[in-house]
């Protein structure tokens, strides 16, 4: 008889992370298939009120780039597609786990990196023509094991980071001193787990790693867009590289109208406005 393999026991400095919510769970095998239909999504999402509020919020918001007014959720279904409520119950639950801790300054400014590299990410997908939802996924996502450790030791998790910055040590040795782990094999763990895409996963495990020039994928989207989002004002701690504007746009590539390759100002004008909604 076949014997099945236990899974891998989870790292200690995981253990106490939330688990990814059911209903988020749900939604993302059903958007997957190729003949989901509107209302088999929305009578889904309705099972849980509040996801569904707040499912509604985000589709009004900046962030998303409403165009008018979305009055319900099976409007919001068929107004941004499936692949954008996919992308927006993932946000919903990444916003659930982290809502606590987020009180804390320092891990505040980690979620807000992370949606501006989701913002940014998405925006060099264009330009690049990558797939644009799944940029902005992986972009909110890319500091997963951040999210989760600060989650399950909110306390402990931004002395490290106030530590690691005054004193200038390298942010993964101090992570794995402390936890056992980094947060980019934290991150990639949490996304295995959870049963995201392999691609997403690669994504996260690899993106401390430098730019690749004249490299269009997801994972290279990726290790640009977090870095512009340190240069544009939303460095979420001290990179071990200091890098320009202009010489991580110079890793996309040109000839395509974009805000976010017009100039610094227009970025982070852009920045300021979708963020507005989205962290008050």
């Amino acid at each position: 008889m076949t014997e099945l393999l236990a899974r891998p026991q989870a790292p200690w400095a995981l253990r106490l992370v939330p688990p990814f919510p059911a209903i988020a769970h749900r939604i993302l095998a059903l958007v997957s298939k190729e003949d989901v239909h509107a209302r088999e999504l929305g009578d889904l999402v309705k099972m849980d009120p509040s996801f569904s509020a707040e499912l509604l919020r985000l589709a009004n918001s900046a962030l998303f780039g409403a165009r008018r007014e979305v009055t319900s959720l099976g409007h919001a279904i068929v107004m941004v597609g499936t692949d954008r409520i996919k992308t927006m119950a993932t946000m919903v639950a990444m916003n659930r786990m982290v809502r606590a801790s987020v009180r804390i300054a320092a891990l505040r400014k980690v979620w807000i990196h992370s949606l501006v590299t989701a913002i940014i990410a998405e925006e060099a997908a264009r330009v690049a023509y990558v797939d644009g939802d799944a940029a902005y996924t992986t972009g909110l996502l890319h500091n997963l094991g951040t999210l989760g450790m600060m989650s399950a030791y909110p306390d402990e998790y931004s002395r490290m980071l106030e530590v690691s910055d005054d004193c200038g040590f390298d942010l993964l040795q101090t992570e794995r001193a402390l936890f056992e782990i980094d947060h980019c094999a934290a991150g990639a763990y949490l996304a295995q787990d959870w049963d995201f895409p392999d691609e997403l996963a690669a994504a996260i495990a690899t993106h401390h790693d430098e730019p690749v020039p004249g490299e269009i994928s997801l994972d290279n989207i990726i290790k640009i867009s977090w870095r512009l989002a340190d240069v544009l004002g939303h460095a979420a701690f001290s990179p071990d590289k200091l890098w320009t504007w202009e010489e991580l746009i110079a890793f996309l590539p040109a000839g395509r109208a974009s805000w976010l390759t017009d100039s610094t100002e227009a970025a982070a004008a852009e920045l300021d406005s979708r963020l507005a909604s989205a962290v008050s």
